[in-house]
Order: C-alpha cells, then structure tokens, then sequence
C-alpha cells in the first residue's frame, strides 16, 4: 500500500472518529472569504461573502446569472425557495490620499420574481450625507423603469423629509423640516408646481 494513501486514509479516519454525533462543532474564530447557508438538501439560502467572492444576481438552483452592475462589495445576499435573489446588505467605502471619502451601505428586499421594493440606505460624499427609509414601486412590464413611491430621513441640505409619489414617481407630498427647525408641508402637481404649502406665507393655517 502506497505510504501516502495510508495517511491519508488514517487522518480521514481519525477526524471522523472525532466528529461530535449532533453535528455542533464550536470555534473561537474562523476566517473565510465566504459562507453558504443551505438547507439539508443542499439549496443555498443565505450567502456571506467578501468583495471579490461576493455573488452575481439570479438563480442558483438554475444556475443563471447576470452580471452584477456597479462595483462589488462585501456582504450578504437572501435567496427564496425558487433559488431567486430575493434581497441583501451591501456597504463600501473609499478614501483617497487627500482625504476625501464616499461611503455607503443597503439594506434591501426584493419581490417575488422582481427587484428591490424596500430599502435602508445610507449615502455620504464629503459634507453630503443621505440617510433614509425608500420604498419602491416595480412594474410588472420590463421595458419601465421602477418609480420610488416614499422616502423617509435625511437629505443633503441636512433637512428631515417625508416624500410620497405618485405612480409615475412623481413627488406630490412633501414634508420639511429644515436644518433651523423651520418647518412646512407641500402639496404638487404632476409638473413639481406646489399647489398648496402649510403653514401658508402669511402664517396661517
């Protein structure tokens, strides 16, 4: 017998023969590029991943995927019972030599057989942060794009806003409370015009 095989063989032997009956094995730390959570059949349902490991949107029970837009970051992806990408967290950030920075991060859910309807994001670039609550209408048709329905946080102006769209995601309410405190709820049309603004000019209700 070739002396390889043998240890080989007797090395395989003994981790089995140490390996705990409930399937439990406890570790102080572990270091991977990527995790696959996958039920007893095999069928992945959760993935955490680095950057350069992290995988392209589609099916992994099909095995087709699309190439992922954008720039790749760490984090973890959600898959449905069809095997369909059905959400995830990304986050990233970059700084250069002379200090300036962007960072980001989602949190996002998709629907069923679609793209994302709700999402957590956070947004900055230097002094311009965004920080906020979206939620998302997807058309059934592929040709239209999808329209943002609400928006709730942070803007860049450092004001707090409450936004509702219409269909089309056109703003139609609008709620502000400035920087200052100065507070006021907008009402528009189609076109972005504001019909009606609370408190008015004059101070009134």
């Amino acid at each position: 017998m070739d002396v390889k095989c043998l240890v080989l063989g007797l090395g395989v032997m003994a981790m089995a023969g140490f390996a705990p009956r409930d399937g439990k094995v406890k570790f102080g730390e572990i270091n991977v590029e990527r995790i696959n959570i996958v039920e007893r059949d095999g069928q992945i349902k959760m993935v955490i991943s680095n950057r350069e490991r992290f995988p392209d949107p589609g099916n992994v029970v099909t095995g087709k995927f699309q190439k992922r837009a954008g720039l790749r970051s760490p984090g973890i992806t959600f898959y449905n019972e069809k095997g369909d990408e059905c959400g995830g967290l990304i986050y990233t950030s970059k700084e250069e030599a002379d200090g300036k920075y962007v960072a980001g991060s989602l949190l996002a859910l998709d629907k069923y057989n679609g793209d994302q309807v709700m999402g957590m994001q956070y947004e900055e670039s230097g002094s311009k942060r965004v920080v906020g609550l979206h939620v998302w209408d997807q058309p059934d048709a592929e040709q239209k794009k999808a329209s943002q329905r609400v928006f709730i946080g942070r803007s860049m102006d450092r004001s707090a806003r409450l936004l509702l769209s219409d269909a089309n995601g056109k703003v139609r309410i609008r709620m502000v409370v400035e920087q200052g405190g100065q507070a006021k709820l907008e009402f528009l049309d189609e076109n972005g015009k504001v019909l009606q603004t609370l408190p008015d000019a004059r101070g009134g209700q």
